[in-house]
């Protein structure tokens, strides 16, 4: 009988023992579980922001380059409405209109058209990294939508066939004779010059809405942040409470065994 005891009683120090290496061990897995949801949470972070930067400066040159070509635009609307229809005699005029178009709102369209493909690229990476943080808890989102910017590359593609219009018109214009322009002639120039200026318009107003969007996603994932790591923080401590108790309980079994034993020896 005393050996079945000291058998059992050496068996559940073995299994206390057991238990106390494994709650050990579960406690540095918690914390290194906590790591490294962490650490991917702020590296999803970390993207969004700076593809939202991305975004911001992709949008801020897009409408910097807007401004000035809606300026050059509405002047040489302008220049044209004045010119009338005494073009034979305003042909110099008509004629660094053209080249001056040609020179500086061309190549400006060519820049925004290359200035976009970045901006989509981050905002697409927004989106994945959006998607992949909906699996965490109080994370879920609405990426910014891609129809707008697609849309102001579109326009883009339009003003640019505006602009070649444009300026084939006024070089056509210049040379012709005081017989053949007609009122018409000037109507479809100043038809052209307002649809490139709200062209222009419709563009920043799109890529003024996608920055928007991302700024204010930027605003509620920051918020947001914050309340996950301390969730991450908490579930953490509450799991290695939960494993130190379990550790002491074992403690105090092989403490329990150990008295026993040394009672047992002074009997």
């Amino acid at each position: 009988m005393a050996i079945l005891e000291k058998t059992v009683r050496s068996a559940a120090v073995s299994i206390a023992v057991l238990f106390i290496g494994l709650n050990l061990f579960g406690i540095f897995g918690v914390w290194w579980v906590d790591y490294k949801a962490t650490e991917i949470a702020l590296r999803g972070f970390g993207l969004i922001k700076t593809a939202v930067g991305v975004v911001d400066a992709g949008v801020t040159r897009v409408e910097n380059l807007i401004a000035t070509s809606r300026t050059e635009v509405r002047q040489a609307s302008e220049s044209i409405t004045a010119v009338g229809a005494h073009a034979d005699a305003n042909s110099p005029v008509l004629n660094a209109l053209s080249e001056r178009l040609e020179t500086t709102l061309a190549p400006r369209i060519a820049q925004m058209q290359q200035v976009l493909p970045p901006v989509r690229d981050a905002v697409m990476k927004i989106g994945n990294a959006v998607s992949l943080l909906n699996a965490l808890p109080m994370m879920a989102d609405r990426a910014p939508q891609l129809a707008a910017l697609d849309e102001a590359f579109n326009r883009f593609e339009e003003l640019s066939a505006d602009s070649t219009q444009l300026r084939a018109t006024l070089r056509a214009l210049a040379v012709a004779q005081k017989n053949d322009v007609s009122a018409e002639t000037i109507t479809v120039l100043i038809g052209l010059t307002q649809r490139i200026d709200n062209r222009l318009g419709e563009a920043q107003a799109g890529a003024q809405g996608v920055r928007a969007d991302c700024a204010a996603l930027q605003i509620r994932l920051d918020t947001r942040k914050s309340r996950l790591l301390f969730t991450f923080n908490l579930l953490a401590l509450l799991a290695t409470l939960m494993l130190a108790w379990i550790l002491y309980s074992q403690v105090v079994v092989i403490r329990h065994y150990r008295r026993r034993a040394k009672d047992d020896i002074v009997a």
